[in-house]
């Protein structure tokens, strides 16, 4: 069991939906693999944090079952289930390291990619992204082609519609400079699959510094992401997300104007310190 946290602790965030079938496997990898990898990337792994998204199977006695026995294993229980982004931000709201990996169940990116991601906030960044859509990607077990396809038009669109640069927002390999990044995981609005590309956004109007690194990856046809449902939700959300990011440009905008026009050395009328 690990004491103080160090400097640069780690804190695994895992959201888990009927994850009955896998959870225990992912654990035991976790527990037994996770130190070293964390101590190659020079963190000190302080906890794996869980966040039940109100799963149906046995996936929540599992996890408490194996909480008894591992004392860094810690788990959010969510009475219903709400969407992944909302587990995440639960997670990543609670997470008491300094630094915090967003991963899967299935371990799609294996977690020694850790080091790619570590590397990139040790050169500055605040947020490093895995990508399966830069040259250097090694996409080991491919989607069938409709699901791949889907997931370059929506990330098509995000460009297109929030002028983000970024090739591959969803991949769920993720690393977070807490000190930086928790803001936006209180700002975050979008419940559904596509929350991080709403955050991608927010650190941008944020202007935070976001890494996209190239990492393995290896589709696990056991998803639990139906197309259909997944996909018309994802539509709806990135609308929200260009809307809102436009509201939020808008109202920086009017923010600066209103400090710009009023006298120097006082803030605009109604601002804090001084009555409506």
């Amino acid at each position: 069991m690990i004491g103080s946290l160090s400097e640069r602790s780690l804190s695994i965030i895992v959201p888990a939906y009927d994850e009955e079938e896998r959870i225990v496997a992912f654990l035991d990898a976790v527990t037994t693999g996770a130190d070293a990898v964390a101590a190659a990337a020079q963190l000190t792994l302080s906890e794996v944090l869980v966040v039940d998204d109100g799963s149906r199977d046995a996936t929540p006695r599992l996890l408490l079952e194996y909480a008894a026995v591992e004392p860094r294993l810690r788990v959010i229980t969510f009475p219903r289930n709400r969407g992944k982004g909302a587990a995440v931000r639960a997670g990543m709201l609670a997470a008491r390291g300094t630094w915090a990996l967003l991963t899967d169940v299935d371990l799609s990116t294996p977690l020694d990619d850790l080091c790619v991601l570590s590397r990139a906030l040790g050169e500055g960044a605040d947020l490093a992204i895995g990508s399966r859509a830069l040259p250097r990607s090694e996409v080991l077990v491919r989607q069938p082609v409709y699901r791949e396809t889907m997931g370059k038009g929506f990330n098509l669109l995000l460009r297109l519609l929030t002028g983000l640069t970024i090739r591959d927002s969803q991949c769920g390999f993720k690393l977070f400079r807490l000190e930086t990044t928790r803001p936006l995981f209180e700002l975050q609005r979008i419940e559904g699959f596509a929350f991080d590309a709403e955050l991608c956004v927010l650190a941008s109007q944020r202007g935070l510094t976001v890494a996209e690194v190239p990492v393995r990856w290896t589709n696990d046809p056991r998803t639990h992401v139906s197309l259909v449902g997944a996909s018309s939700r994802m539509a709806i959300d990135l609308l929200r997300i260009a809307w809102l990011a436009r509201g939020r440009r808008l109202s920086h905008r009017w923010l600066a104007r209103r400090r710009r026009a009023s006298p120097r050395g006082r803030p605009p009328s109604g601002s804090a310190g001084h009555p409506g």
